[in-house]
This record gives structure tokens, sequence and C-alpha cells, in this order.
């Protein structure tokens, strides 16, 4: 939290040390952005390099270790503490933001016949100023950064007496997309429907189950009654820690899919587009797939392909949006 650096880690340093922070003694933040999946990747190839340094000597030393290490020539951002703590969390604040519009333009789509949030948000991300990374309309965000970033940020305003309207809206929007999938999958089924949830890390290459919107969908459905199924391909044992006997867990992906009346994409892994009519038994089998990994010629004809996003051709209204607690 900004503040931390140049106070409390400060003061245990120079307890710890004898030393008093200064011209032999310096301390630099230097947070990374990595995602888990890509780490070596995003070290060696940062976009730009954050630096809080306690003098000039301190920054320069830690500049001089960057490259030598690395495959590019970034951007160095070199500044005090507090701004490079503020700065940090705000990347990822405002990565969050593009995230749920993406997935308040998925909830208006899905309501407004003729209209696709993919095709939108592909326009509207054509335009320099707002990019298209990170405003694909899908399912909420997870993961141990986001999340926790989002909030410290809420946090932070609070502290300070500012309103943070962006932050908590963010998260609102977030906390809103698990029963979105579930109402989708209501729309179709009852509690009586068989379920294989396909997907509970946070993302693909990863074993992670933190704040996973795969993992949250497993307990509402199970909760809810109907049978679930689950597969991942990394984090079915640290899925099935969390979700304990309320879920099945199946060895494969064919395995999960092979008697069920629903199938949901949770998890964008590559694996999950090989999804096919021989896998479903040439069955009418619903399959919801947020991510749009799955190709509607592969399911055949008698699957009910739904994309999130896009309103239902069958006839059937979504529900309404619930509204969030203030």
């Amino acid at each position: 939290m900004p503040g931390s650096t140049g106070g409390e880690i400060r003061a245990a340093l120079e307890a710890a040390s004898g030393r008093q922070i200064g011209p032999e003694l310096g301390l630099c933040y230097n947070p990374e952005f990595i995602a888990l999946g890509t780490v070596v990747r995003d070290m060696l190839h940062p976009d730009f390099l954050l630096i809080g340094e306690s003098d000039e000597k301190a920054g320069t030393l830690l500049c001089d270790v960057y490259r030598d290490s690395i495959n590019v020539t970034p951007v160095y951002r070199r500044m005090n503490f507090v701004n490079a703590e503020l700065s940090k969390i705000s990347v990822n604040t405002f990565v969050t933001t593009k995230i749920s519009y993406a997935n308040m333009l998925g909830e208006l789509c899905d309501r407004l016949p003729g209209a696709d949030a993919n095709v939108v948000t592909e326009a509207i991300g054509s335009d320099s100023r707002i990019g298209m990374k990170y405003i694909r309309p899908a399912i909420g965000y997870g993961g141990p950064c986001f999340p926790r970033d989002n909030k410290a940020f809420a946090a932070l305003g609070r502290k300070l007496g500012v309103v943070c309207d962006l932050a908590e809206a963010t998260d609102k929007v977030n906390h809103r997309q698990v029963q979105r999938v579930l109402d989708v999958i209501g729309l179709f089924h009852d509690s009586t429907a068989e379920v294989a949830v396909l997907g509970l890390s946070y993302k693909p290459a990863t074993p992670v189950v933190e704040e996973s919107q795969g993992v949250a969908v497993s307990l509402g459905l199970a909760d809810a009654g109907y049978s679930v199924t689950v597969f991942d391909p990394q984090a079915l044992a640290a899925g099935l820690a969390v979700l304990g006997d309320k879920v099945i867990p199946a060895e494969s992906l064919a395995a999960a899919v092979a008697t069920v009346d629903v199938v949901v994409v949770m998890t964008p892994w590559p694996d999950f587009a090989a999804l096919d009519a021989a896998m479903l038994g040439h069955r009418p089998v619903l399959v919801v797939d947020p991510w749009r990994i799955i190709d509607p010629a592969r399911i055949g004809p008698q699957a009910t392909l739904i994309n999130p996003g896009v309103a239902p051709r069958s006839g059937r209204r979504m529900p309404a949006v619930p509204q969030m607690a203030q």
C-alpha cells in the first residue's frame, strides 16, 4: 500500500541493519508486472520498469542490473516511493476496469436482439485511446492480484476520504458475473440437470484457483442442487481442495462431458477447443462458452451453443441483472 516502503519497511530495514537510508544504504520499491504462466517471458520483456527510489544512486544501480538481464529496452519510470506504490495498484485497477466494462457491455448485449459484445469491443478497441488488451467480454477476473489490488485501491480511497467510485463499481460488476453464468444455465435447465464445468484455474497455464470464477460457478451450481462434474488440465487437485465432495471430478475432457446435460467453459484452456459431437454422444447438450473457443461446427446441430454477450436466439429472455448492495 502507498506509504509502506517509506514507512514500516524503511524502519524495519534501518532497525535490522543499524544503518540509515542514505549514501551507503539504498532502498528501492520495484514491483514486477508479471502474470502466472508467463512469468519468465514477462520479466525478460517488460513494457516498462517502475522504480521507487530512496535516492538517485540506488535507482541507478537497479537500472544497471536490469540492463544486463532483460531482452528489451523499456521505459524506466523512476520516482519516489509513494508515487511508485500508487502507480502499481493503479495499473491493475485500470486493467480490471476495462475487464468489467467489457462484461457490462456483454450484459447489455445479452438483452439486445442482434447485438454481439465481441463485435462491439473489437470495434471500440480499434481506437488507440482504448486498445484491444483486456477488453474482451467473457467472465469476471480472478487470481491473486487483480481482485486484491482493486480492493486495495478502494480501501486507500476510504482511508484518505476519497470516494473511489470506479474501483468500487468495477468490483460490483465483477462479483455479479458468476450469477450471470448461473442465470444462463437456469434459462434452459432446472436443478435436475447434470452440468460439467470445464476449467477451475483462474486462467490458463496455471494451477492457481484463487478467486477462480470456475470454482465459484461450481459452488453456485452445487448449492442450487445441480449435479456438477469438474475438469481442469492442471488445477483439478487445487479445485477439489476447495470444492470437496460437492462436485464429481473427471479425469479427462471426454469423461467430463460424456453424460451431462450442460457444459460450461469457465477457463479458456486450448484443450477445451477439442470438444466435439463424438464426446457429447450426439445428444442435445447445452454448451455455454463465454470465451468463444468452441467451434459450433464441431459440436454439431444437436447441441445448443450459448455465448454470453449475445442475446439468446431461442426467444428466452435473460433475467434482470442483480443489483449489488451499496
